[in-house]
């Protein structure tokens, strides 16, 4: 009796209350971030799928970002029903988004999906207004999870092998294409995979960016995994295909991949054949393709390459998992 005495009380109600609503708050501001930076979810299978698709933005910002609004409003109003409004908005947003997680993207996101049971058990012990600084705490425990994510992406990063003292550099080694401009002496690398979210998100930036007066550009490498070799070798193919010059080629293909977006991070192998579908003359050239993918491999096998991409080597210093898409052009 007495257990279930403690259960009901209201202290406990509202320190519930605070706990869930600081988590609703950090993990929607989180989720945010991660979006906004292309970071990697932290241990969270099929998250990079869901939060990175186009169901994740709106007006052009990530949902996270409205969604941080609301549990704001929810943890500063001392009005009981303006409260209740804001979560049921929350719990409703949230409900929509697991449907488009399950059924749409038909992925599992662990972030998303504790957000959606914040929100819903915050509804339910609505009558218990939070503490004040469950907002605080939401948004230390957004940026404390933005900070791991950052760190683990710089610190892939950091494990791949630098040029300095060594004889070999990644931009001269065999398999570099030169698609964004003629490969020098001077030029970087840039390794790619086309079922990464921040690759996707760079190759946008790319084809929005004023390239004529550049000239010298990356030795550009593809990561091909099981999952997303199909794509790789079809999207290169295509290039290969083309009788316009290379840049506009790979700008032109790029454009029509990012129209697959989600896709592409959710099923790399239909976007392969879909794909394909745009670029019949591309069949003739897969065995090419794969010729050169499987040398890209080779040479980045070798030199222990880490999984982070996308990732810019620079003929002398550290790899870097951040950086500006100006870096990769000469003038």
């Amino acid at each position: 009796m007495q257990t279930a005495n403690l259960l009901v009380h209201p202290s406990l109600k509202r320190w519930l209350a605070t706990g869930f609503h600081s988590l609703g708050l950090g993990l929607s501001l989180h989720l945010a971030l991660l979006k906004t930076f292309s970071l990697p979810c932290l241990g969270g299978a099929g998250c990079q799928s869901i939060i990175h698709s186009s169901y994740g933005t709106v007006l052009g910002l990530p949902v996270g970002y409205f969604g941080a609004l609301l549990w704001a409003g929810a943890i500063l109003t001392p009005d009981r029903t303006k409260r209740a409004s804001l979560l049921g908005l929350l719990a409703a947003g949230s409900l929509i988004f697991l449907c488009i997680q399950f059924f749409v993207l038909r992925g599992f996101c662990l972030y998303c999906t504790a957000h959606a049971v914040s929100a819903w058990l915050a509804l339910a012990v609505n009558a218990h207004a939070p503490k004040r600084w469950a907002a605080l705490l939401g948004v230390a425990l957004a940026f404390g999870g933005f900070g791991a994510a950052r760190m683990y992406a710089v610190t892939k990063a950091a494990a791949v092998p630098t040029n300095a003292g060594n004889s070999w550099t990644l931009p001269a080694a065999s398999g570099g294409l030169p698609w964004l401009g003629e490969v020098t002496s001077d030029s970087p690398a840039l390794v790619l995979s086309l079922d990464c979210p921040a690759c996707l998100d760079l190759l946008d930036e790319l084809t929005r960016l004023p390239l004529a007066d550049t000239q010298g550009g990356p030795a550009m490498f593809f990561k091909a995994t099981a999952q997303n070799e199909a794509l790789t070798h079809v999207f290169v193919a295509s290039i290969l295909a083309s009788a316009a010059p290379k840049r506009e080629s790979f700008l032109a293909s790029t454009a029509i991949l990012l129209t697959m977006k989600e896709q592409a991070l959710a099923s790399p192998a239909q976007a392969a054949a879909q794909f394909a579908s745009f670029f019949p003359k591309a069949a003739a050239h897969l065995e090419e393709a794969r010729r050169l993918v499987t040398a890209q491999n080779a040479t980045l096998t070798t030199n222990k390459m880490a999984d982070t991409t996308p990732l810019l080597i620079p003929v002398n210093g550290k790899a870097k998992a951040f950086f500006r898409p100006e870096e990769l052009f000469s003038k």
